[in-house]
């Protein structure tokens, strides 16, 4: 193993299993011994162990537990959100609870504990990532066409074509579902990548967590209506007003947290 895929893989395990600051505290202090003088490649291993095993010896298991818990609970809300968007079905029902609630929850709870952990234990390094700024760009314009194309066919003329069964707008319908699939859950994806990134090496990644699970939590909204879309309430004339005065204030949150994430 060469010294510089030593101390690649020993930076990768370190920054996952520890605080920002000691963190980069054991990358330097490895650093020394990797390109200590006379250190020898074929022996890296035999004289500083395994990178992973290295890693490990200098975690604090309770504190590193406490993260993966908080990992967990928002990856596996990012695995219900991109389930709800390509399937538009949910295995959990909640008396009293409609289905399309549930993507709001996942948003609600994925906002608070993010920025709650991330604004307490993240760190910034360095000047604003160009890679960040791209995807956060290519997330909203994903998002914002997807929206667009809800606000085109909830419309009430889209509906009284669409049930003239005039095949262009219907196909013009079945478009904009299969976007709703795609963007939703590559949003989610999305929403993950920044999730580790965020912890791995810069905390203004979260930004990109946070947007990426508003996106597939408006879309998830979206889908689960359409998929239980109710013909007297509200009147399909309405179904445009009902759908957006409440996707505007999931997406202004949503922004709002993307740029707090910023800061």
């Amino acid at each position: 193993m060469t010294k510089q895929r030593y101390l690649r893989r020993f930076s990768r395990a370190v920054r996952w299993r520890l605080p920002p600051r000691e963190a980069a505290e054991a990358i330097a202090d490895y650093r020394e011994m990797v390109y200590q003088e006379g250190r020898e490649e074929s022996r890296l291993v035999e004289e500083l162990g395994e990178p992973v095993q290295s890693a490990h010896l200098l975690t604090d298991v309770r504190a590193y537990r406490r993260w993966l818990a908080v990992f967990g609970v928002l990856a596996f809300g990012l695995f219900l959100l991109a389930k709800w968007c390509f399937t538009g079905r949910s295995s959990i029902y909640l008396v009293y609870y409609d289905p399309w609630w549930y993507p709001v929850w996942v948003l609600a709870v994925g906002l608070a504990l993010s920025l709650y952990w991330f604004r307490r234990h993240g760190q910034k390094n360095g000047p604003l990532s160009k890679r960040l700024v791209l995807a956060l760009a290519v997330v909203l314009i994903a998002g914002c066409g997807v929206m667009y194309g809800i606000w085109d066919v909830t419309g009430a003329v889209i509906y009284e074509q669409v049930s003239e069964h005039r095949s262009g707008l219907i196909e013009q319908v079945r478009l904009v579902i299969t976007a709703m699939m795609y963007v939703g859950t590559l949003s989610a994806a999305a929403a993950l990548a920044g999730l580790v990134l965020a912890k791995c090496n810069d905390r203004r990644w979260l930004a990109l967590y946070i947007l990426g699970v508003t996106v597939a939590a408006m879309i998830g909204f979206v889908t689960f209506n359409f998929k239980g879309m109710n013909l007297d309430y509200p009147p399909v004339e309405l179904m445009r007003v009902y759908l957006f005065a409440r996707l505007i204030p999931i997406g202004a949150a949503g922004l709002i947290g993307t740029g707090v994430a910023l800061c």
